[in-house]
């Protein structure tokens, strides 16, 4: 190639595409024969655009230089390098010698579509126009396939060594994988695909020109990406003498699906080379692959540490236990794995390693880890040492005041294939593996933390540490849709009733519900108002024929709705809400009782005085003691940003007071316009029971704008919202949990809302 006289390339107009600088159209050229004529000429080059900021120019002329520079439409201003890569013509031309590509970027074109280029090396210059479409990358492909002839597998592979050298987005990429698939020669086949949880593809075939190496190369496929290959090459029998058997770790850029793979691109050491896949080729799953890795392991030949990297893949997770196999003195337990949907798994168990053979513990799924042992909380275990001490590997003993054998981790859920199993892996000293499956049991945040509480002694030195650093962020996480209708079924003429709908959310504390709907019965306001009970499926299957008896005995207009995904009581009130269209709605909890009759008309009418607001009833225990009216904010003395002023007063000392503002309602016994619940997703999950659940609705509502109001006037009789089957240890650890989450939700905005500490005059 004569470098000193250069003669420079021809060029093709490029129309714009909308809104965007990019020089060239990506319109698909389909005549290959009639544009390869209009390069011939010599006159005219054709444009091909790669990226917004980049295009191919295809052209005939002498041999030129690789850099030259190039000015677009002929303008100084909008100046670029550009490489050239030329090849001498299969056949003669008027118009030059020799074929050439160059890659020129587009970056400085500032105006208007580009319609001429113009080639300047030293003192010569030569100016070109653009043919009037510009050619996809296929056709150009095929160009320069037609021009070079048997020069073609040079002409590329300089090609593609010039676009690979810089940044490569996907647009590039695919141009790169077009071009390589019509120069690059075939070098053999892959006979096996394997998956693998880490990211690593396994491929195994045979070759000729695979060196055993870290090897840079292109995956053609569905989606082309980038990728480095750990090769490692053994005795084939079967295929020619040139060519030998090879397996590899494959690990690319971005995820590719071991399914899309095509071909394997990379360059020999006789340029650029591919690989395809048999048609016939085996897919084995990320379970099966080390089984295939073992195999075949004691044949490769290759670099130790490719060699390290395959003995490494082939100690992966298959699906089995491995830990109580371990030759030295190191075994694991698992007690439980509650996964809680919508935030992650609770994991407890326990894990013996004495003399601290185990580095590291992490959870696994598919492509998706943490690191157990960061944040878990160990907890003593005595039974594990005395199940183990003196038993095979542990027959030097185990130490009689070493007992922190248990642990309990929260884990957020990981990402990656969702029908992948979960297992947790012990990198152990020696870089050897031992992994443990797992079977989570799927369950409710509540229930979750509920069955960790109980499972714990209420004095052991960690349970702060797990309620801190385990169950609360495990409930601070949850995110889980709301609860839903499931079933609803009309008793009565209940379409016909007029008025606001009487929401009665029925939980599991609730046995009996016909003395509240006798009451309701006998009880002017209410016996034709519209009532709702809402509950969860499994509560409705057992009071439904009761419903249905006193619904039909007192003539009551009832809808009985079922929920999925009802965890408590304002979740059923919130399905309830769901189920009827008035314009607002009086909430009910059916373990409360009307202290009179005629507490139906004052809500309401306090709430038609006032409109767009919350409004409740006080609510009193059976012996006329005040257990709620009203929330309010605390002064700064309190170690609770909200509290209840009047608990555990006389009623009687209530009695006589106005409708009074307060910073909640309670959604026991309310009555709100029915949109406004909705327009703040109802209630926050997360929590275990429901009165800080309330609050935290009562303040979403008002800062909504929406303001809650307190009616000392109606009253309604009811007990604590308790689980009669938790000890007092963990009801008192459960509400200390529920002010946790709250505290953590609500603490900054509460804080501005207090007042500050009076100063002491002296």
């Amino acid at each position: 190639m004569n470098r000193d006289e250069p003669k420079l390339l021809p060029v093709p107009k490029m129309a714009k595409a909308p809104e965007r600088n990019t020089p060239v159209s990506n319109a698909p050229e389909r005549k290959t024969p009639e544009r390869n004529s209009i390069v011939m000429e010599g006159e005219m080059v054709v444009g091909c655009p790669i990226e917004d900021t980049l295009v191919l120019v295809l052209g005939i002329g002498n041999a030129t230089t690789d850099q030259v520079t190039v000015f677009l439409n002929g303008d100084p201003a909008m100046s670029a390098k550009a490489t050239v890569i030329s090849w001498a013509l299969k056949a003669p031309s008027p118009a030059g010698t020799h074929g050439f590509v160059a890659i020129v970027p587009t970056n400085v074109l500032r105006r208007g579509q580009l319609k001429t280029i113009m080639f300047q090396h030293k003192a010569k210059v030569a100016r070109y126009s653009f043919a009037a479409r510009a050619a996809a990358i296929g056709d150009l492909a095929a160009m320069i396939a037609d021009l070079a002839g048997a020069n073609l597998p040079g002409a590329i592979d300089g090609l593609v060594e010039a676009l690979i050298s810089g940044p490569i987005g996907r647009k590039k990429l695919a141009a790169i994988t077009v071009l390589l698939q019509a120069g690059a020669r075939s070098d053999g086949i892959i006979e096996l695909i394997g998956g693998s949880d880490e990211g690593e593809i396994f491929v195994q075939g045979w070759a000729q020109d695979l060196t055993p190496s870290v090897t840079r190369l292109l995956i053609s496929g569905r989606s082309p990406s980038l990728a480095e290959c750990s090769i490692g090459v053994f005795a084939r029998p079967d295929v020619n003498e040139q060519a030998s058997g090879f397996a590899g770790l494959l690990l690319a850029n971005e995820p590719v699906v071991p399914n899309d793979i095509e071909r394997l691109l990379f360059r020999g050491r006789r340029g650029w080379r591919f690989i395809e896949v048999y048609d016939r080729r085996l897919l084995v799953g990320s379970r099966e692959t080390p089984s295939h890795v073992r195999a075949i392991l004691p044949n490769m030949r290759s670099s130790t540490e490719i060699l390290l990297r395959l003995r490494s893949a082939a100690n992966r997770f298959d699906g089995t236990e491995t830990v109580s196999s371990l030759p030295f003195p190191v075994r694991m337990g698992i007690d439980n794995v509650f996964r809680v949907e919508g935030s992650g798994l609770l994991i407890s168990g326990w894990l013996l390693d004495p003399d601290s053979h185990v580095a590291g513990v992490k959870l696994r799924r598919h492509r998706g880890e943490t690191q157990l042992d960061n944040n878990w909380t160990r907890v003593d275990r005595p039974d594990v040492t005395r199940e183990f001490d003196n038993q095979p590997p542990f027959n030097a003993g185990l130490d009689p005041n070493r007992h922190a054998h248990g642990f309990v981790a929260f884990a957020p859920e990981l990402a990656g294939d969702s029908t992948s199993p979960y297992y947790i892996e012990l990198d152990l000293s020696d870089s050897r593996r031992a992994f443990m499956p797992l079977t989570p049991t799927r369950i409710t945040s509540r229930d979750a933390v509920v069955r960790q509480i109980r499972a714990i002694d209420p004095n052991a030195w960690a349970l702060r540490h797990i309620v801190d650093q385990q169950l609360v962020p495990l409930l601070r996480g949850v995110s889980r849709p709301a609860p839903e209708i499931f079933g609803v079924v009309d008793l009565g003429a209940f379409e016909e009733a007029e008025g606001p709908a009487l929401i009665i959310g029925v939980d599991e504390r609730v046995e009996e519900i016909g003395p509240l709907l006798a009451l309701l019965a006998l009880d002017p306001e209410t016996r034709r108002a519209p009532i709702v009970v809402a509950a969860a499926t499994e509560i409705v299957d057992r009071i439904g024929v009761q419903v249905r008896r006193l619904a039909d005995f007192y003539g009551l207009h009832v809808r009985l709705v079922s929920a999925s995904g009802s965890e408590d009581l304002y979740d059923a009130l919130e399905v309830g809400a769901r189920a009827v269209s008035t314009e607002c709605v009086v909430f009910l909890a059916a373990s409360l009782l009307p202290r009179s009759s005629g507490w139906f008309g004052k809500l309401l009418g306090a709430y038609d005085a006032r409109k767009e607001c919350v409004l409740s009833p006080t609510l009193a225990y059976e012996d006329d003691s005040i257990r709620w009216a009203g929330t309010w904010v605390a002064g700064a003395q309190s170690d609770r940003a909200l509290i209840s002023r009047y608990a555990g007063y006389p009623i009687d000392a209530v009695a006589g007071m106005a409708t009074t503002e307060v910073a909640t309602a309670t959604f026991e016994c309310c009555v709100l316009p029915r949109d406004a619940l909705f327009s703040v997703n109802g209630f926050t999950r997360g929590y275990l029971g429901t009165h800080e659940k309330g609050l935290d609705l009562g303040l979403k509502l008002k800062q909504s704008g929406l303001k809650s109001y307190w009616l000392p006037s109606a009253q309604m009789l009811g007990s604590d919202d308790i689980s009669m089957s938790d000890k007092a240890s963990t009801i008192a650890l459960i509400e200390r949990i529920d002010r946790q989450v709250f505290d953590g939700r609500w603490a900054n905005v509460l804080t501005k809302k207090r007042p500050a500490p009076k100063e002491e005059t002296a």
